[in-house]
């Protein structure tokens, strides 16, 4: 058994510009930090980023680093939330993608939601991937290689992808697979 802190010692990356579908965020980052995971929100953004909850800016989130200082090796996963200003904003980065294409080329996990799915065509990383993404997103991701797929969630070896909100709760335990986290290791501690 792993303990009460299955995630103790890993590091992962929150990379957001504001307008990030906040829920997105909040209950990944929720769950990795009770099972002991250390977060670090990167951004393009100084300060701080905005999110985007129901309909209009949300919360406000401090930036812990400059998305320009980021290293891959730096850390164990990749997690990006959807959000179509975001979005936008990393993929035009291009530190955004320089780190989003070492973790997936490092085989590092990498999860992302909605279409935070596009930066994969634009860090020239998704050919030959399995996705779940949203229709807006659809064309772009076939016509750079990938494969989209109906669900709320895939996986595709360390590529975690959710679209929409149905599958949060499966996608929550992709992420914790993918860092060794075992499913039954979860029942045990809930017990």
């Amino acid at each position: 058994m792993q303990g009460a802190k299955p995630l103790a010692g890993k590091k992962i990356a929150i990379m957001v510009a504001s307008g990030f579908i906040e829920e997105h965020m909040t209950d990944v980052q929720k769950a990795l930090i009770a099972a002991g995971a250390q977060t670090t929100i990167v951004s393009p953004e100084i300060g701080v980023a905005n999110g985007w909850h129901e309909g209009g800016w949300g919360h406000n989130f401090f930036v812990d680093e400059k998305i320009s200082d980021v290293l891959p090796s730096q850390y164990d996963l990749l997690l990006t939330p959807g959000g179509a200003r975001s979005t936008a904003t990393l993929s035009g980065n291009a530190h955004s993608r320089r780190v989003l294409k070492g973790m997936v080329e490092a085989s590092k996990p990498v999860a992302l939601t909605d279409d935070a799915t596009l930066m994969l065509a634009e860090a020239e990383v998704a050919n030959g991937r399995k996705v779940a993404a949203p229709e807006a997103a659809a064309e772009k991701l076939s016509a750079a290689g990938a494969a989209v797929e109906a669900g709320p969630v895939v996986v595709d070896g360390e590529l975690i992808t959710m679209s929409g909100t149905d599958g949060m709760e499966a996608f929550i335990t992709a992420i914790k697979a993918a860092l060794g986290v075992e499913p039954e290791a979860e029942t045990e501690q809930a017990a």
